[in-house]
């Protein structure tokens, strides 16, 4: 987390507001019991100036002096009972300190995390350098499916079909109903035959048709096998019925579309 010099200003402003109200009640006027205090003291010395003016007798003198006293020793008593001691300088510390704690946490979950100077984002791997981290990975889970297709997919990527065969064929012995492995295996050995989805690329497409033959992906690859065998009634057929199931957004609609137009074409040719 790094501060900010906002936050040190909002903390040091808060400090010193809290500071001065803690302080200003402190320093103000007399309480109300220092006032009748005060009055009662004054009762009495303009008693002692009755007296001595001759204004009042000895025993009127007597009665209102002990009158005066027992007040003024009730309200001594009341005030040192109920007088509370504060101590500014105390709370004010305490406070502060509760306040920059509050403060720190609330800004440490608000403020953008920053990484270290040691885990600074590095760039996007290279296709061998994940084809390295996957082969390490397989080293130790040699029968992971899901490794094992990204394997195969990464070594198309760089144009290895024969890898990519091998690594597909391993994942085909793991599970042969996935839908999405059927293809994939069956495109990497089109690539090695010019492609042409002949011998275990066509039974790997009938196999994905047999397991769905609603998928969008089957259909299109069933028409392109139709079409290479010069079947292309049955190229329409499928590439239609893919259309008809796509989205009308679709980003592979485009593709499927312009296959159908080609087929479109050559029977009218």
């Amino acid at each position: 987390m790094i501060f900010s010099w906002q936050l040190l200003i909002m903390l040091i402003l808060s400090g010193l507001f809290f500071t001065w109200f803690l302080f200003k009640p402190v320093k103000s006027g007399l309480s109300h019991n220092e006032s009748n205090i005060a009055i009662n003291k004054q009762r009495k010395e303009e008693l002692e100036l009755d007296i001595n003016q001759g204004l009042i007798d000895d025993d009127q003198f007597q009665v209102a002096e002990s009158e005066i006293v027992n007040t003024l020793a009730n309200e001594l008593r009341n005030n040192n009972k109920d007088n509370i001691e504060i101590k500014p300088i105390n709370w004010s510390i305490a406070i502060f300190l509760c306040l920059s704690a509050l403060s720190i946490a609330l800004y440490s979950q608000l403020s953008p995390k920053f990484l270290p100077g040691s885990q600074v984002l590095s760039e996007p791997m290279t296709m061998d350098e994940s084809i390295e981290k996957l082969q390490s990975f397989l080293d130790e889970n040699p029968d992971d499916f899901q490794a094992l297709k990204m394997m195969g997919l990464a070594q198309i990527g760089i144009g290895n079909a024969e890898e990519s065969i091998k690594a597909f064929e391993r994942a085909y012995i793991i599970n042969a109903e996935d839908i999405d492995l059927l293809l994939q295996y069956a495109s990497a050995i089109a690539a090695t035959q010019e492609g042409q989805f002949d011998g275990k690329a066509r039974v790997l497409i009938d196999q994905a048709f047999k397991l769905d033959p609603q998928s969008v992906q089957v259909l299109y690859f069933s028409g392109i096998v139709a079409a290479h065998e010069g079947n292309l009634k049955v190229a329409i057929e499928l590439w239609e019925k893919a259309l008809y199931l796509m989205p009308v957004d679709h980003p592979d609609r485009n593709i499927i579309k312009e296959a159908l137009d080609t087929v479109l074409n050559l029977q009218v040719k």
